[in-house]
């Protein structure tokens, strides 16, 4: 896998994410731990749920996870949605922000799953 090319379909910093984890080969295998975990997907399951604790928890798993990996986008619309979470039942409509969740997930996802 040419994990550099990875980020550079999908928007993310990859000279950051190497400086965080001090190597490709790291940052390549914690992608595909990342991938592997799919907090997203138990993110959107607990959403349908109206789990609003466990979709906030994996929320702020996505972004930590995000931001120590140099997903940029995935970062931006993890922090927002996070926020909203943050206190239980969101006070305001989260569906944009979900759905910009998953769609920076699944760019990341394809990326990587073409790159194999």
């Amino acid at each position: 896998m040419d994990i550099k090319k990875c980020y550079e379909t999908f928007g993310g910093d990859y000279n950051d994410a190497v400086s965080r984890l001090m190597s490709a080969e790291r940052v390549e295998r914690f992608v595909r731990k990342f991938i592997e975990l799919d907090d997203c997907g138990k993110m959107l399951a607990a959403l349908e749920q109206d789990d609003y604790k466990t979709a906030f928890l994996k929320a702020h798993d996505l972004k930590g996870t995000s931001s120590n990996l140099g997903f940029t986008d995935l970062y931006r619309s993890s922090f927002e949605l996070c926020e909203a979470l943050r206190n239980g039942k969101p006070q305001v409509d989260i569906t944009d922000m979900v759905k910009q969740v998953a769609t920076d997930c699944g760019r990341i996802k394809q990326a990587v799953s073409q790159a194999d």
